[in-house]
C-alpha cells in the first residue's frame, strides 16, 4: 500500500459510510468521493506526482482524462509529465464536430485512459472506444482507486491493463490503523467488500 496516497485520500475526505447507489446502479455502505481531491490541493498535488511517475512508466504518448472526474486528474498529469491532454465524453456532444475527444490526438498514439476510480469496468469501455475510434490505441487504464469488484479483469479480456494506486480495501485497512473509521463501519464494509452482491439482493 502506497501510504503517502492514503494519507492524501483521507485528508481530502473521500470516503463516506452510509448507504449510497453507485453510477453502476449497484448499492453499497461506502462511497468513494475522489472528485473532492481537487479542492484540497496539497492532498491533489501528492496524488498528482504519483500517478505521473506511474504514467511515465507506461510509455504513453497522451494523457486522456474520462468526463468527468477524470478531467483535472488528467490535466495535472499530463502538466507534470509534459504529455499532451485530451479528455473523452460519455457520448458525443451532439453538435459542431460530434466527437467524443476534446483536444488533439494522432492516428497511432497510445493513450492512457484516466479516471477517478473502477468498480467493474462497465463505464470504461465507452470512453476507450471514443479514443480508438479518433486512432488512439490504448492499452492502458490509469485510476486512483479501485474497488476490486471486476473492472481489472473486464478490461484485461479486451487487452487493456488497469493499473490503481490503491485498493478500498486498503485504503480501509489505512483508515482503520489511523483509527480514522470506526468499528461498525469498518466492519460493514469489509463485509461488503468480501461479498458484494449480498447488497443488492
Amino acid at each position: 500500500m502506497n501510504e503517502r496516497v492514503a494519507e492524501a485520500l483521507c485528508e481530502a475526505e473521500v470516503m463516506k459510510f452510509g448507504l449510497f447507489t453507485l453510477s453502476s446502479g449497484r448499492k453499497s455502505p461506502v462511497y468513494v468521493d475522489v472528485r473532492k481531491l481537487p479542492s484540497y490541493p496539497k492532498a491533489f498535488a501528492a496524488i498528482i506526482d504519483v500517478l505521473a511517475k506511474k504514467v511515465e512508466s507506461l510509455g504513453v504518448d497522451a494523457v486522456a482524462g474520462a468526463e468527468t472526474a477524470g478531467i483535472p486528474i488528467a490535466a495535472g498529469i499530463g502538466l507534470i509529465s509534459k504529455l499532451p491532454m485530451v479528455y473523452v465524453r460519455k457520448r458525443p456532444k451532439g453538435y459542431g464536430t460530434n466527437s467524443f475527444v476534446e483536444g488533439n490526438i494522432s492516428q497511432g498514439q497510445k493513450a492512457v485512459l484516466v479516471d477517478d476510480m473502477i468498480t467493474d469496468g462497465r463505464s470504461k469501455f465507452n470512453f476507450i472506444e471514443g479514443l480508438m475510434n479518433e486512432g488512439a490505441v490504448v492499452e492502458h487504464v490509469l485510476v486512483i482507486v479501485d474497488r476490486e469488484q471486476g473492472g481489472k479483469e473486464s478490461l484485461g479480456q479486451e487487452g487493456v491493463a488497469l493499473h490503481s494506486l490503491i485498493s478500498l480495501k486498503e485504503l480501509l485497512e489505512y483508515m482503520k490503523e489511523k483509527k480514522l473509521v470506526d468499528e461498525e463501519n469498518y466492519n460493514l464494509t469489509l463485509a461488503y467488500l468480501e461479498n458484494p452482491e449480498r447488497w443488492n439482493k
